[in-house]
Order: C-alpha cells, then sequence, then structure tokens
C-alpha cells in the first residue's frame, strides 16, 4: 500500500481490520516500519517529494503502534520525527489530548517558526491551536490578536465578527474597531506600530507568534479597502455609511457586480432610489450579453425592483422601464417576452 502510487490498494484497508489481525500482528508491523523509518533520509531541508513519502510512512506507524495497545510511543515518534515532517499540527494535537499544553505551546512556536515562509498552511494550522490553547486559559486578549492577525491576512466581514467576538470577551472592542476600521482606510497595520513600539492606540497583547512583516499584506490588496468597510457598514446596519461608502467606490472606479448586488439588498428599503438604479445598471449589462440565460436574470433584479417601486406607489416608474426596456430592444424576441410576462403578472411578495 505504501509503495502504491495509483491508489490501487485503497481497498486493503478493510482488509487489515480484520479482528484476525492482534495486537501481536501489529506489533510486528510497527517494529518493521520503524526499521523502514531510520533509513529514509531525516533532512530538515527535504523536498516535498521525500518529506511526503515519510509523512505516510510515520502514519502508517502511528496507526499500527494504536493497534498494538502501544499508544504511548505516539507522542515521543511525533516529537523525533516533527522537523523532519512537518507533523507539527499533530503533535500538538497529541498533547493537547493529552492535557500537555505547555508542551504543546512550545511545538507550535517551534513549528511555526520552522514552516511559516515554506509551509504556510501548517504554520496558520499551528496558529490556530495557539489560539485554542489561549482560549482554553481564558487569556482572551491573545485570543483577540490572533484574530486579529487572521482580519489583518485577509479582511472580510467573517473574521470582523470573530475579532469582534473576541475582543469584546477582552474588553477592548471600541479600541480595536476604531483601529481595525482606520487600517481599513489607510493599510497602517496597528499591530506592527506596536510591535515596533509606537504609540498605535493597540491595546492587544502580542501574539506568541508573527508572520514576516513582509508577506503580511498580501499584493492584491489595496487601500482604502472600500468593498471590506462597506460588508462591515451592512453588518453594523450603518446604511447611510453603506451609501456614503459606495459612491466613493464608484468614484474610484473599483466596483464590480458583486458589490452592486449586496448593496442594493442591504439598503432596498431605506434608499428606495439607489437600489433600483444599481439594479438598473445590473439589467443592461445582462441584457447586452444577449443570451436568454441573461435575460432571465434580468427578470430576477426587474421583479426586485418591482417590489421596490409599489411599496412606493410608483408601480408606473416601473411600467415606464419595461416600455423603454422594449422600445430599446424590440429585435430581442426572447427578451420581450419576458417583458411581457413581468408586466402581465401580478405581485406576490
Amino acid at each position: 500500500m505504501l509503495e502504491d502510487d495509483y491508489s490501487l490498494l485503497d481497498c486493503a484497508n478493510e482488509f487489515l481490520k480484520r479482528p484476525a489481525y492482534a495486537r501481536v500482528h501489529w506489533q510486528e508491523v510497527a517494529g518493521t516500519l520503524e526499521t523502514r523509518l531510520q533509513t529514509l533520509p531525516k533532512s530538515l531541508s527535504a523536498d516535498f517529494f521525500d518529506r511526503y513519502r515519510r509523512e505516510r510512512l510515520m502514519n502508517t506507524l502511528l496507526e499500527a503502534y494504536a493497534r498494538a495497545g502501544w499508544k504511548d510511543k505516539i507522542i515521543p515518534r511525533l516529537e523525533d520525527d516533527a522537523d523532519a515532517s512537518h507533523c507539527y499540527p499533530q503533535l500538538a494535537d497529541e498533547l493537547l489530548a493529552a492535557d500537555e499544553r505547555d508542551r504543546a505551546r512550545r511545538w507550535c512556536i517551534q513549528g511555526y517558526t520552522r514552516t511559516v515562509d515554506n509551509a504556510p498552511g501548517i504554520a496558520s494550522a499551528l496558529q490556530e491551536r495557539l489560539r485554542t490553547i489561549a482560549q482554553q486559559e481564558r487569556r482572551y486578549d491573545l485570543v483577540a490578536a490572533y484574530r486579529a492577525q487572521d482580519f489583518f491576512h485577509r479582511p472580510s466581514s467573517r473574521d470582523y465578527q470573530e475579532l469582534r467576538k473576541a475582543a469584546e470577551k477582552a474588553e477592548y472592542w471600541p479600541a480595536v474597531r476604531n483601529a481595525v476600521l482606520h487600517y481599513l482606510e489607510t493599510g497602517q497595520n496597528p499591530a506592527f506600530g506596536h510591535l515596533e513600539g509606537k504609540k498605535s492606540g493597540w491595546p492587544l497583547s502580542s501574539p506568541e507568534v508573527e508572520p514576516p512583516t513582509t508577506r503580511s499584506r498580501k499584493a492584491y490588496q489595496r487601500f482604502p479597502d472600500i468593498e471590506t468597510l462597506i460588508d462591515i457598514a451592512i453588518l453594523e446596519k450603518r446604511l447611510d455609511d453603506v451609501v456614503n461608502l459606495y459612491q466613493r467606490l464608484r468614484k474610484a472606479k473599483r466596483w464590480g457586480r458583486e458589490i452592486d448586488k449586496t448593496v442594493a439588498k442591504a439598503v432596498a428599503d431605506t434608499h428606495p432610489d439607489l437600489a433600483p438604479t444599481i439594479w438598473t445598471e445590473i439589467v443592461n449589462s445582462l441584457i447586452d450579453q444577449v443570451k436568454p440565460k441573461a435575460y432571465e436574470e434580468a427578470a430576477v433584479y426587474l421583479r426586485l425592483m418591482k417590489k421596490i417601486y409599489a411599496r412606493n406607489h410608483r408601480l408606473e416608474d416601473w411600467q415606464k422601464l419595461l416600455e423603454g426596456l422594449r422600445r430599446g430592444h424590440k429585435a430581442k424576441r426572447r427578451l420581450i417576452a419576458i417583458l411581457d410576462t413581468l408586466s402581465n403578472n401580478k405581485l406576490v411578495d
């Protein structure tokens, strides 16, 4: 199975689970695998293929230990092989399960340092485990600091919510929120200023691990990050701010259909003039594709507009919109049929 690169023997796992194989058999297998593992090169600079082979063999050995009744050998084996195979997350999990929190923390920090440049996925998993340890120890300011790391690495409304939960538990949310919104406007990371001894107003403690400053910002990040500011304003129901930010985004000529849809949906009830304007632009762009599927998608936004116009006693304006589309696209028979259906249908909320 270990030599099978084509997954031909995957079904052999069921064979190995047979109760006929007792602990004594698995102890023999474990001994054989230990010998085989020792013959593989144990280099900290091994390439991906060599590390993969070693990790695959070691995982099989760990399974053999468990079936042999030798679970006490698992953690020592993982510690011995951690630097060579980068099995730091698995080692941390075993140590946490054994209530060895301090050892788990040390290995997470060591593993992060050795993987952050070449294996960022592993480093991210270790940072997550450090956050879990901080949570277990009720060090909420440290939990919030790790959540802030996640947010600054890839800002999103989801990470903003997670940061808020943690910072509220640490009783630092107002200061953290102000710093985060300032970051989205300027790109100035308050946590870095705190690390460099500058007065940044950043209240959270320094995490046990830090990404390299030069890699903390993705190449695609641009500031001000108005789209994320819009997402946060929607989340906090600051709908006037949503409109103002959206106007800024349009002036910067950095917007797309998805953010258009998001804004229109959010402000449809509070700003009935803006939402139909946005939807009209989307409808026109869809019709310009001259595809039946695009016409059907355009109909979705026309129905949304009808509800807004009806709510504000402006159905005549909606009918005028349909008439304008008919005149401008009278040669598009599939579109005209859809418009006729929309015009004849009764409004259903």
